[in-house]
C-alpha cells in the first residue's frame, strides 16, 4: 500500500499555489492598471513629431557624452590645452558665466543627484529618462488661426524614450496616494483622459504628460500630444517630421554619406530642423543684415549681394561629434523669390568636376596663407557687386582714371564698360587668398622703399584669382598692359616687373605691381597673367609666393594640400561642389594680433605726416564730390582754399572722417571682439566649409579642428 503524503508537503504546497496566484494576481494588476512589462517599443521617436513644427533637435545616446553631468568627456583633455585659459576669458564666455550658466548647470546637476537620492538610487534621470534619446520640438506660430501670428510663448513638446522603471513610476502616478505625495513635493498632479496634468511650483503654466510604450511627452501644449496622437493611430491628416523632405534630405542623408565616407557605424550626432524667419529675433535681425547701404563696411556691403537671410525658409542637418573635430552638415532651403538677380546667377553657376577647376587653385595656395576660399560664380557679376559696393567719391575716383583709358583700341566710359568687357575672359568662378601682411622692405638704390605705405593699416595681403576662358588670356594680358601704360591715370605713382626665380632660373611671367603710399596696408596693387589664372593682389611678393607655390617641383614651395590638416578633409569632398573656405588657426592669429596692436596705436588726432601725404587726393575727392563746377582746386577762389576757408574746412573734414574709420575706429568693444577672435583662432587647428548651390538650397558641410596641444 503507498504511504499517505505527509501534511507539511500539502502545507508547502498550497502556500506555493497561493503565493503563485497572488504573483500571477499582481503581475495582472500591475500590467492592467500600473505597466505592461510586456509591452514592446516604439519604432521610431521621430515618427510621432509632426511636420509642421517650427523647431526640432534630436539627440541620441546622450548620456555616453558626459563623464559625469555636466562635465563632457572631452573637457578634460581641452582644458589641458593651451588655449583653454584664452577661450574661458572670451567676452562670450564670460557673459555666459554672468548670465548665470554655470550656476544653471549646477542647479541641474544638483537636481539630478536629489532625484537619485530621494529614490534610492531607484530613477537616475540621465540613465533612465534622457539618455537614451531626447527630442525638443515645437511652435513659434500660431497655425490653428487665420492668418497665423507668432506666438507669445513658444508652444513646445519634450519625447524621451524612458526605462522600465519611469514606465512604472508613470503608472503609479494615477493612484491618488501617489498624488498626494507628490503634491507635498510640489508638484500637483490631475488626470485627464490618458494624460497626466502636472503643475509643478514656481512653473507659469501646467504640463501636460503622455506615454505611448516607451516613449514620454511632456509639452506645455496640448496640441502637440494631440497631434502626436493621430500619427500613432495611422491618421492621414498627419505626417511625422521624419518623412518630410528637407529633413530625409537635409539631415538624414547627409549625416549617413558622413557616416559612410568616415567609416563611422553610428555616428554621435545632434540632428536639428529650423525653421528661422518664424522666430522675431531672426527675422529682426535678418530686416538689417547684411545692409548694402552701410557706410562704415565695405565688406557688410558685399555680403548684402551673396546673403540674403530673408530668403531662408528652412535649417536642417546634423551636428557631429568626430574623433577629430566638430562637422556641421546639412541643408538651407531658399525661397528663390526672394533672390537679387546676382544672387539668381550665383545658385546658378555651372556644375564641374572639382579636379577641374577647384584642386589647381588649391594646389597655389601657399602654406603661410591664414585663408583661402573659392566659390563657383559669374566673374563679372561679381565684379559689378564688389564696384557697386564702393563708395561714390571712390567709384567717382575709379571712373575718372576709366575714362582716361584706352582699352581694345577705344576709350572706356567707366569702370562698368571695362568689366562688361572683360567679363566674356573668365570663366564663372573666383578665388581669394588671405596672409599676414609683411611688409615690404625691399630698397631702391637710393635706399629708399620702393613700395613706402602712408595709410598704414591691419588688413592682411589678398589675392583674387580668376581663371581665365580658353583662348582669352590675350585679352587679359591687353588689360594688364592698358595698367602699365596709364599707371598715372589711375594715380599710381611707380610700376615695377618682378621676376619670380625658382630652383632652375626664372619663370618667364613677371608681376606687374603698381604703387602708391595710399593703398592701405600694403601701398601696391599686383597682378599677374600666367597658365589659365589671373590674380590681382595688394601685395607683389604674394603674388610671387602664389606663382611659386604653383609649381612646387621648381621652387620647393607647399601648398595647403600637403598640409596634414587638409587630409582629414579630403575625404569629405564630394566630386563636384560650388565653394569652399579654408582657415589655419595658427596663421589666423598674427592677423588678429596686428589688429589688436593698430587700435592700441590709434590717435584721437589725424597724424600730421598722415595729413600731408593724403591731402592731394583728399582736396581732388572733394572738389569732384561738392565743387564740380570748378574743372580744379587752383581754379577755385583763394577765399574758399585758404585756412579756414569753406572749401579748406570740407577738406579738413574729410580726413578726419577718413582718418576715424581707418585709425580709430576700433572701439572697446571691437577690441572685445578682436581678443574673443583670437582665442578661438588659437584653439582652431583649421577649419573647412564647402558648399553645393542650387537655386532653392545651399548644401553645406562644415568641420572644424580644434589644437588641443
Amino acid at each position: 500500500m503507498p504511504k499517505p503524503k505527509p501534511k507539511r508537503l500539502r502545507f508547502l504546497r498550497t502556500v506555493g499555489i497561493v503565493l503563485l496566484s497572488l504573483l500571477v494576481f499582481l503581475l495582472l494588476f500591475v500590467a492592467a492598471f500600473v505597466w505592461n512589462p510586456f509591452e514592446g517599443s516604439l519604432p521610431e521617436l521621430r515618427d510621432v513629431v509632426p511636420r509642421g513644427v517650427n523647431f526640432f533637435v534630436r539627440k541620441q545616446r546622450l548620456a555616453a557624452d558626459f563623464s559625469s553631468f555636466p562635465e563632457p568627456k572631452f573637457w578634460t583633455e581641452f582644458a589641458d590645452s593651451r588655449a583653454y585659459a584664452d577661450v574661458m576669458q572670451t567676452r562670450a564666455v564670460q557673459e555666459l558665466k554672468r548670465g548665470g550658466l554655470e550656476r544653471s548647470l549646477q542647479e541641474v546637476a544638483a537636481t539630478l543627484e536629489r532625484v537619485r537620492t530621494d529614490s534610492s538610487g531607484w530613477i537616475d534621470v540621465m540613465r533612465d529618462v534622457i539618455g537614451q534619446e531626447v527630442i525638443v520640438a515645437g511652435y513659434e506660430v500660431d497655425y490653428t488661426q487665420q492668418p497665423s501670428r507668432p506666438l507669445a510663448e513658444p508652444w513646445w513638446c519634450v519625447y524621451t524614450r524612458v526605462s522600465w522603471r519611469v514606465r512604472a513610476a508613470h503608472g503609479l502616478m494615477r493612484f491618488g496616494f501617489v498624488q498626494d505625495q507628490l503634491r507635498q513635493n510640489g508638484i500637483g498632479v490631475q488626470t485627464d483622459g490618458d494624460l497626466l496634468v502636472l503643475q509643478p511650483t514656481g512653473v507659469p503654466g501646467p504640463l501636460y504628460l503622455k506615454r505611448h510604450l516607451d516613449a514620454v511627452m511632456i509639452a506645455n501644449s496640448k496640441l502637440l500630444l494631440e497631434q502626436s496622437q493621430r500619427l500613432l493611430d495611422g491618421s492621414r491628416d498627419e505626417e511625422p517630421i521624419g518623412q518630410m523632405p528637407a529633413y530625409t534630405d537635409g539631415a538624414q542623408l547627409r549625416i549617413d554619406d558622413w557616416a559612410q565616407r568616415n567609416a563611422v557605424d553610428t555616428p554621435n550626432v545632434l540632428e536639428f530642423v529650423v525653421e528661422p524667419n518664424t522666430f522675431d529675433a531672426f527675422r529682426r535681425f535678418a530686416a538689417g543684415w547684411p545692409n548694402p547701404q552701410n557706410r562704415d563696411s565695405m565688406n557688410e556691403r558685399v555680403l548684402a549681394s551673396f546673403v540674403n537671410l530673408k530668403g531662408w525658409q528652412q535649417v536642417t542637418g546634423g551636428l557631429i561629434f568626430g574623433p577629430r573635430g566638430l562637422t556641421a552638415t546639412g541643408q538651407v532651403g531658399l525661397n528663390s523669390k526672394q533672390h537679387t538677380a546676382f544672387q539668381s546667377s550665383f545658385y546658378r553657376a555651372e556644375q564641374q568636376r572639382r579636379e577641374e577647376w577647384l584642386d589647381p587653385f588649391l594646389a597655389m595656395v601657399p602654406e603661410s596663407a591664414c585663408a583661402a576660399a573659392a566659390l563657383r560664380m559669374p566673374a563679372g557679376d561679381f565684379l559689378y557687386a564688389m564696384f557697386d559696393a564702393l563708395d561714390p567719391a571712390e567709384k567717382d575716383f575709379i571712373n575718372d582714371g576709366m575714362k582716361r583709358a584706352v582699352f581694345q583700341g577705344n576709350t572706356l566710359t567707366d569702370t562698368r564698360d571695362l568689366i562688361e568687357k572683360l567679363k566674356v575672359a573668365f570663366l564663372p568662378r573666383t578665388g581669394f587668398v588671405f596672409r599676414r601682411n609683411v611688409p615690404d622692405e625691399d630698397r631702391d638704390d637710393k635706399g629708399e622703399l620702393k613700395v613706402p605705405v602712408t595709410a598704414r593699416s591691419p588688413m592682411p595681403q589678398v589675392a583674387w584669382v580668376f581663371w581665365i576662358r580658353p583662348g582669352a588670356a590675350a585679352m587679359v594680358e591687353e588689360f594688364v598692359a592698358m595698367m602699365r601704360a596709364h599707371f598715372q591715370t589711375f594715380y599710381f605713382k611707380r610700376v615695377y616687373y618682378l621676376r619670380v626665380p625658382h630652383a632652375s632660373g626664372v619663370f618667364t611671367e613677371p608681376v606687374s605691381e603698381f604703387t602708391n603710399p595710399q593703398i592701405p596696408a600694403t601701398g601696391a596693387i599686383a597682378m599677374i597673367v600666367f597658365r589659365d589664372f589671373f590674380v590681382v593682389a595688394n601685395s607683389g611678393p604674394f603674388v610671387r609666393d602664389i606663382l611659386r607655390t604653383r609649381y612646387p617641383a621648381l621652387s620647393g614651395a607647399r601648398s595647403m594640400r600637403q598640409l596634414p590638416e587638409f587630409e582629414a578633409f579630403q575625404a569629405n569632398m564630394p566630386a563636384e561642389l560650388n565653394g569652399v573656405v579654408w582657415l589655419r588657426g595658427e596663421n589666423l592669429v598674427p592677423v588678429l594680433d596686428d589688429y589688436m596692436k593698430f587700435a592700441e596705436s590709434a590717435n584721437e588726432l589725424p597724424d600730421p605726416d598722415w595729413q600731408r601725404s593724403v591731402r592731394p587726393a583728399a582736396e581732388e575727392q572733394v572738389r569732384r564730390s561738392k565743387y564740380p563746377q570748378y574743372p580744379s582746386v587752383a581754379s577755385m577762389p583763394p577765399t574758399m582754399t585758404q585756412p579756414g576757408g569753406e572749401f579748406d574746412q570740407a577738406v579738413v573734414a574729410h580726413m578726419q572722417e577718413q582718418w576715424r574709420r581707418e585709425r580709430t575706429s576700433f572701439t572697446a568693444d571691437d577690441r572685445a571682439q578682436m581678443q574673443q577672435l583670437r582665442a578661438f583662432a588659437r584653439a582652431l587647428r583649421a577649419g573647412f566649409v564647402q558648399v553645393e548651390l542650387e537655386n532653392s538650397y545651399i548644401r553645406f558641410l562644415a568641420t572644424l579642428i580644434p589644437d588641443l596641444r
